[in-house]
């Protein structure tokens, strides 16, 4: 991706902040929900994946899930630290982060739809596996530090919004595939019936 751009600014060049929540887990009901390191170890992010946080905790606002965010995974097994994904849609307005989700923060020089595809692409994912760390096998952590300093290549804004554009109708267009395949089921279903 963007082949022609040498690997030229480091990650903190787009990226103001990382923020992380809190992992906290409530037993009962409530509004309010923390998402699991799940929601994103597909490089997509899946609003359903969540827990409740307690009853008696007010999350942070900085905290909250919203539309347009970039939300990347800082710890997981080997094959996953790194995950990331971008809120095209959220379920509800009550989603917050944990701990092990960092939701960026970003500069006036990136469209976060290109940031997410520049984190998921398969050489950015390997320069990720390179600095994860940990003494497990199974759990590796990221710092934020050696995150900021990986190389990546900067691309002109106009270029970055082209590309986003471009992936947005794609990301249509397999949601409704999707849509036209479970139709297709549903009735395939009931004809055999």
């Amino acid at each position: 991706m963007f082949e022609e751009y040498p690997d030229s600014v480091f990650l903190d060049t787009y990226i103001k902040e990382l923020r992380a929540g809190k992992s906290l887990a409530g037993e009962e009901n409530n509004k309010n929900k923390v998402l699991k390191t799940g929601a994103v170890s597909y490089d997509y992010f899946n609003s359903s994946e969540v827990k409740n946080l307690p009853i008696d905790y007010i999350p942070l606002d900085e905290h909250k899930v919203e539309i347009g965010d970039v939300i990347i995974s800082r710890m997981n097994t080997s094959e996953l630290v790194g995950a990331a994904g971008y809120v095209w849609t959220i379920n509800s307005d009550n989603i917050y982060l944990p701990d092990r989700l960092w939701k960026v923060v970003l500069n006036d020089r990136v469209n976060p739809v290109f940031l997410w595809k520049l984190i998921t692409n398969e050489i950015t994912k390997l320069k990720i596996k390179r600095i994860a760390s940990g003494t497990s096998g199974s759990m590796k952590n990221i710092s934020k530090s050696k995150f900021l300093q990986i190389r990546v290549p900067l691309p002109p804004l106009s270029l970055q919004n082209e590309f986003a554009d471009f992936v947005a109708q794609v990301d249509k267009s397999q949601f409704a595939c999707g849509i036209v395949i479970k139709l297709w089921r549903n009735n395939l279903k009931s004809s055999i019936i």
